[in-house]
Formats: C-alpha cells, sequence, structure tokens
C-alpha cells in the first residue's frame, strides 16, 4: 500500500499563538493531529508532547522490558491497534506528568486523532473533538465521534443537529489527554481502497466550515493535496478563523492484493488503564523523557528518517568554518604584507 500524505496548521484571526501540532512519519505512513488547552503556552506544550510521543514510539524508541504491559491489550485488538492506543495512551501519561511537575503548566490538555495504516486497512485513534473524515467517490463521511457535550446531548436526545452549532457550551470537550491520570481511547479499523482520502483535522476547521463545503473544497482542487489544505485553511479563516486551524491530508494511491484483508470494524472504546499499565506507561514516559535531543519527533510537519537536521543544529559548523576562513586569510594577508596588513595587525597587537 502506499500513501501520499501532506499536513498544514494556521494560527487562524483571533488567536495569538497556535496551539495545535501535527506529525507525519511517512515511513510508518503515520499522521498525528492534536488541538492543545491551556493557559499561555501550556496547549501548545501539551500538543506538541503528543504529536512527539507517537513520533517517537513509531520511530522505535527503545522500550524498557519492564514495560511491556503498557503494550498488552485486549487480543480482540489488531496487532495495529493495539500499538497505537498503547501509543494514545503513554501520550496521555507523559503530557499528565509534565503538567504535574510544572505549575505553570498545570490543567493543560490535549485532543488528538491519529491515523496509521498498514496492510490495506487504516486505524484511527482519538480523544477529543479532533475528527477524522474518508472522501470516497465523492461522498464524505465522519469516521470518529466527539468526545464533547454537545455530543453527548445529541446522542441522547436532548438537542437537535440544528440547535447543536448554536449551543452554548458547544466547546466543551468531555475527554482529553493530560488532564486526567487515566484515560479512555477510542480505536476503529477499516479496508482501504486505491484512490481514498482522509482528513485528520481539529475543531478550528470543522467549527467554521461546514461538511458540506469541506467536500466542495476537496472535490474542486483538482486532486492537490496542498491545494485542499489552503483552501481549506483559507475558507476557515474566512468563516471567522475564530481557532488554530490544522489540517492533514492522506491519499491512499495503491494496494495490492496481497494487502487487503476484510476489516471493517465499528468503533471501540478501550478501557482506563489497569495498575500495571499505568504503572508501565509510566516507565516508558521516563525513557522518553532521558532521549538524547533529537531522538524524539519534531511536531511542526512531516517528520521522518531522512528529514534534514534543523537548521540551528548546522549553524555551529558553518561558524566555524567561517572563522577559520576568517583567521587563513588574515594570516595570508599577514605573511603578504597586503597593502600594509602586517604593520597594521603589529599595532594592533603590539607585535614588534
Amino acid at each position: 500500500m502506499k500513501v501520499e500524505i501532506i499536513g498544514k496548521t494556521d494560527v487562524g484571526l483571533q488567536r495569538d499563538a497556535n496551539e495545535d501540532s501535527f506529525g507525519i512519519l511517512e515511513s510508518k505512513r503515520l499522521a498525528v493531529v492534536c488541538d492543545g488547552m491551556g493557559g499561555h503556552a501550556a496547549g501548545e506544550v501539551a500538543s506538541r508532547c503528543a504529536v512527539d510521543t507517537l513520533l517517537s514510539l513509531y520511530k522505535g524508541a527503545e522500550i524498557p522490558d519492564a514495560a511491556g504491559d503498557a503494550f498488552e491489550l485486549s487480543p480482540e485488538l489488531s496487532e495495529e491497534a493495539r500499538f497505537l492506543v498503547s501509543s494514545v495512551r503513554i501520550a496521555n501519561t507523559r503530557t499528565y506528568l509534565m503538567s504535574e511537575a510544572d505549575p505553570r503548566l498545570a490543567g493543560m490538555g490535549t485532543t488528538i486523532v491519529a491515523a496509521v495504516f498498514s496492510g490495506g486497512s487504516i486505524t484511527i485513534s482519538h480523544v477529543g473533538d479532533s475528527r477524522a473524515y474518508r472522501i470516497r467517490k465523492n461522498s464524505l463521511s465522519q469516521l470518529t465521534v466527539d468526545h464533547s457535550l454537545v455530543s453527548e446531548l445529541l446522542a441522547s436526545g436532548r438537542i437537535t443537529q440544528e440547535k447543536a452549532g448554536e449551543y452554548p457550551n458547544r466547546n466543551i470537550i468531555t475527554r482529553a489527554l493530560g488532564v486526567r491520570e487515566r484515560v479512555r481511547v477510542d480505536v476503529r479499523e477499516q479496508c482501504v481502497e486505491a484512490g481514498d482520502l482522509f482528513l485528520l483535522c481539529s475543531d478550528g476547521l470543522t467549527g467554521m466550515v461546514k461538511e458540506t463545503e469541506i467536500l466542495r473544497i476537496i472535490t474542486d482542487s483538482d486532486g492537490d493535496l496542498d491545494t485542499m489544505a489552503d483552501r481549506l485553511i483559507a475558507a476557515a479563516n474566512e468563516g471567522g478563523g475564530g481557532d488554530n486551524i490544522t489540517c492533514v491530508l492522506a491519499r491512499v494511491t495503491s494496494v495490492t492484493e496481497k494487502d487487503v484483508h476484510d476489516v471493517e470494524m465499528t468503533t471501540l472504546t478501550v478501557p482506563e488503564e489497569r495498575d500495571s499499565e499505568l504503572a508501565a506507561q509510566r516507565i516508558v514516559s521516563d525513557a522518553l523523557e532521558s532521549m538524547p535531543e533529537g531522538m524524539a519527533g519534531n511536531s511542526s510537519g512531516a517528520d521522518d528518517a531522512d528529514s534534514a537536521p534543523p537548521k540551528s543544529r548546522r549553524f555551529p559548523g558553518l561558524l566555524i568554518i567561517c572563522l577559520v576562513a576568517a583567521v587563513a586569510l588574515i594570516l595570508l594577508a599577514f605573511v603578504a604584507d597586503v597593502t600594509g596588513t602586517r604593520e597594521a595587525l603589529s599595532r594592533m597587537f603590539g607585535l614588534n
């Protein structure tokens, strides 16, 4: 199976900072979107921590032997689902411990929606109200159910769909990463077809743009993922830009016959962790914290083994080269006595 993935984020028109984060690991066909919450920069810290945790685990971060229980989930879940749910749980533990350790980050949290493609299917896991959609044959289907007050009221029939968009507390979410020590995680798996397009996004998009408009923008973009992302973000800003906007688009370009197997299930909710699982997750979290700088994922966008190092890490080497070149030129000028350089340098350094 081959998958093309791109992602973009925008601060919107009414926020001072962008608390959304996203990550892409193309070698593992993994995409993650998180929408942080909390005072000052805490939301940004929470969302970045969650994204980096998943990227690090999927890159193959070394897991201590004592942490095996962190990944031993129900056998009714596939191997892909067990690893993805476990990774989301560890992200919760890591974010929670970070907020407990630093009073400035107290109360921070983040939503998460993550998808991984493997063996002719997609596995999606989420907590909160960031969403996953599938676009197939000009039809858009929501694959996740919001963990929000409005969603619960709709499910119970206490409000109508027409009133949901105007409900005064529509932004209240009922589940998030980092706010509690334990978390319930939803997971879903289903088969994919060549040409399927998947959209992962924060509510900065879905709160500003109707689903019918999302579908129109996607179908009118001539199949170009960059154009789709740009137009979706522009539409959210035209709708008011009331929140940060993030979207990741993943298109299945091919599925070989040997990849396809019969996977189609409804969304399952994995219960909160047992004590042994929670203890194992803390061990993994500690291991990730002790990783050398640069080993963890970069939540600013596509992150793969072949990614170039950040410019800040290349700068010291360039600086040394420039200094060596400058010294060499000065010495050459001194030896050649170019336009009195030797005399000038001798006076400067008090040489005779």
